[in-house]
């Protein structure tokens, strides 16, 4: 090995003179200054010759984590510890080994001595030595036996220990006390081995070691150490303890490895295994409620429209009087309702599942929103002879809301009330005000709902221990989405029943608003008229032909020209046609064969305003998503109304578009 020279140190580094470097070259393997960070000032001595380095390269280095204590990450970390200890002002000694190269190290005694400062910390200095470790003198006996085996086990990179129970003397090679945190050369006790061991297996570890000290038997287990620097380790312990004929054990005997690996790695495993078991149950879960679902919304969409098909095949098939044509007609249009709740029901669901639910807030008067609401369903609880109230003690109280969602709100829990109320029973509407809350109570002396699914009953699909009489008929999915759309008004809401048979009550909480309401629009809040579309021209695009049909006769009867094309190519060719007696507006539909809505209105604006390119135009959809609704108010829609249409909001609708200029 080619040797390389060593640079001495500075003679003026610390006050020290070239004599006193002198003779600590000839005392010590190395010697040098580290600051009160624990880096290298100066370094120099023989050992780094041994090494075939140039000391004068780990200045600035942090001594602990220089290559030379890389022989074990144990000799790495207690390295480190006495050189916390000497920044602290404390003299520190240890043995360890220095690395030569990746197949040579040295055993030597480090020492490290704070040197005289200021008085702080910041300044303080380092002095650091080492001396070689002689070779230990002749020994006999058992003990000869040990180091013998325990210096071949060194060399073979095993953890081997033996513990003499007679002389109380544990030996170990350096490799097995690195393993178990201790300092490689220190004499190992089983206080200082106890005292390493993870504290919730230290009592495990001292009765197996009592029972190693009772029989002679054999043992492989595995426990945990606590290094000093925190870092916990898995060991694995296997060996036996040795007796003379009858006699108690007198010596035992055993080696120790890390797997600390395998033990992570185990763990990973079990969690990849957990992962993959709890997706299989949620697959299999998912798959058993999308069959319930698919089952349980096919029976729910299919009752009213049994009403539906029946009442109208019998007045197409046969002659009723007035009385029967008439009950066919509501029962119908009941139906009709019922199964757009149902669908509207379906939507916001799924809104909230993909979290596309958007509201608008805006100062609110829940007064009128929960007078609407009262009045809206007083005719259903009419009816049925149940007696409905209202009882509130304020005129106005403004919350911050969505008025349309909140309004859903209080209409699904009073049509609840009413729907599991038998007839001649009581549902009572009341609002309350404490602090800064104002509280809607829904009270009825209904079905009432049991102490076993009062905790679900705001879950999807739950609809309690109620019966199916009357029109008990629903996805249970009402709740959940009350209890959604309160919480995003920042309210709560809460349900309460003494039990089945003894009713129930609901009650929503929320934050009140220091904001006004804002005025009402007069003009929106005017009757519509019976002839309210009187002198409009109206092109109606749908390609189905029953909902255009429908479309146009409604839209007649209110007054309105209407005329109609079935595609829109075929509005395109009116138009077209009628450059002198243009419609006043536009009501297309969206899905269409051939090209869409979108297309068509796109290719209207394009057109000059005298040619129709001004028009302006509602979109009637099924679709409900907002991205829909967008696409739609970026071809040019000025409107979008939903199927199937509210036919006041859509007369209104029109008639906002359509009114002059200077109205």
């Amino acid at each position: 090995m080619q040797k390389v020279e060593t640079t001495s140190p500075a003679s003026g580094a610390a006050g020290f003179d070239p004599r006193s470097i002198t003779i600590f070259d000839n005392a010590f393997e190395f010697f040098g200054l580290l600051d009160s960070n624990g880096r290298t000032l100066m370094m120099g001595g023989r050992l780094f010759d041994r090494a075939n380095a140039n000391a004068q390269l780990l200045v600035g280095q942090s001594f602990s984590e220089t290559v030379f204590w890389q022989s074990s990450e144990n000799t790495a970390r207690l390295v480190g510890a006495s050189v916390y200890d000497a920044v602290e002002g404390r003299n520190s000694s240890l043995v360890v080994d220095f690395r030569l190269s990746a197949d040579e190290k040295v055993a030597v005694e480090l020492q490290l001595q704070p040197l005289d400062s200021s008085g702080e910390v910041g300044d303080r200095q380092i002095f650091v030595s080492a001396r070689a470790i002689l070779e230990l003198g002749t020994v006999s006996g058992h003990a000869a036996e040990n180091d013998h085996l325990l210096r071949a086990a060194e060399n073979s990179g095993i953890g081997l220990w033996f513990w003499d129970i007679s002389e109380e003397r544990i030996y170990s090679t350096p490799s097995c006390n690195a393993l178990l945190g201790l300092p490689p050369y220190d004499a190992v006790t089983l206080e200082s081995f106890l005292a390493v061991v993870h504290p919730e297996d230290r009592e495990y570890v001292e009765t197996l070691f009592g029972r190693l000290q009772d029989q002679s038997i054999k043992y492989e287990e595995e426990f945990r150490v606590v290094h000093g620097d925190g870092k916990v380790d898995w060991i694995s312990a296997e060996g036996k303890s040795l007796s003379e004929g009858e006699q108690p054990p007198d010596r035992m005997m055993g080696f120790v490895r890390s797997v600390t690996e395998q033990k992570l790695a185990a763990q990973e495993l079990a969690k990849v295994y957990d992962r993959e078991k709890r997706a299989r149950d949620e697959a299999v879960e998912a798959n058993r409620s999308k069959d319930f679902f698919l089952a349980f919304v096919s029976h729910e969409l299919r009752s009213p429209l049994n009403a539906i098909l029946g009442w109208s095949k019998i007045l197409l098939t046969k002659t009723v009087d007035e009385s029967t044509r008439r009950n066919a007609l509501e029962t119908i249009e009941r139906s009709a309702r019922l199964q757009t709740k149902l669908i509207n029901d379906l939507v916001d669901s799924a809104r909230v599942a993909s979290g596309k639910l958007r509201l608008e807030f805006h100062p609110t008067n829940l007064c009128e929103i929960v007078r609407v609401a009262y009045q809206a369903q007083r005719p259903v609880a009419e009816a049925h002879g149940l007696e409905f109230t209202f009882v509130s003690d304020c005129d106005e109280v403004t919350v911050y809301a969505d008025a349309g969602r909140l309004q859903q709100v209080i209409t699904n829990l009073i049509s609840n009330a009413i729907k599991f109320t038998p007839d001649g029973g009581k549902v009572s509407l009341k609002i309350a005000m404490a602090d800064d809350v104002v509280s809607v109570h829904v009270k009825d002396t209904g079905h009432g709902i049991s102490s076993d699914a009062l905790p679900n009953i705001f879950q999807q699909f739950s609809q309690g221990e109620i019966g199916r009489s009357r029109s008990n008929t629903g996805l249970g999915l009402g709740l959940s989405i009350v209890k959604i759309l309160v919480a995003k008004h920042g309210g709560s809401v809460q349900a309460r029943s003494e039990g089945p048979g003894k009713g129930s009550e609901f009650i929503v909480s929320l934050p009140l608003s220091d904001s006004m309401e804002p005025e009402a629009d007069e003009e929106a809040s005017e009757p519509i008229g019976r002839r309210a579309l009187a002198d409009r021209k109206i092109l109606i695009v749908e390609d189905d032909a029953d909902s255009r049909e429908v479309l146009q006769l409604f839209l007649e009867q209110a007054g309105a020209n209407v005329s109609s094309a079935d595609s829109s190519k075929e509005a395109m060719a009116q138009l077209a046609r009628r450059l002198n007696d243009l419609p006043d507006i536009i009501i297309s539909d969206l899905a269409m064969p051939d090209e869409d809505g979108y297309s068509f209105l796109s290719r209207v604006r394009q057109m000059p305003a005298d040619r129709g390119g001004a028009i302006p135009a509602i979109a009637l959809s099924a679709f409900t998503t907002p991205e829909s609704k967008q696409k739609a108010f970026e071809s040019g829609f000025q409107l979008y109304s939903t199927k199937p249409f509210e036919p006041d909001r859509l007369i209104a609708d029109v008639v906002r578009l359509t009114q002059p200029k200077n109205q």
